[in-house]
């Protein structure tokens, strides 16, 4: 499965918003790596959630998505916020 692209992030930004808060995921951003996401996860979930997140939405998608959460000692590039734009699907 290739990854996904920035435009088909950006077109399924609700989406990604919707099963993001399902997964304790928030504040979604484009990496500079295709088919990357960064993420905030919530205090109270594991990588358990960031996987199946990323099973579920690369379902959904049929392209390969991957989730980089932010925190201490992560270093990745962020090239644009991920907006919840309503409608998209």
């Amino acid at each position: 499965m290739r990854p996904a692209t920035a435009a088909k992030l950006r077109a399924n930004a609700a989406t990604i918003h919707q099963l993001g808060r399902q997964h304790g995921l928030h504040s979604f951003a484009l990496s500079s790596e295709p088919g990357e996401l960064v993420a905030t996860l919530d205090a109270d979930r594991s990588y358990f959630d960031i996987t199946s997140f990323e099973t579920d939405l690369s379902t959904i998608l049929g392209a390969l998505v991957e989730v980089v959460p932010r925190g201490p000692g992560v270093e990745v590039d962020e090239t644009e916020p991920l907006n919840d734009l309503r409608g998209a699907a």
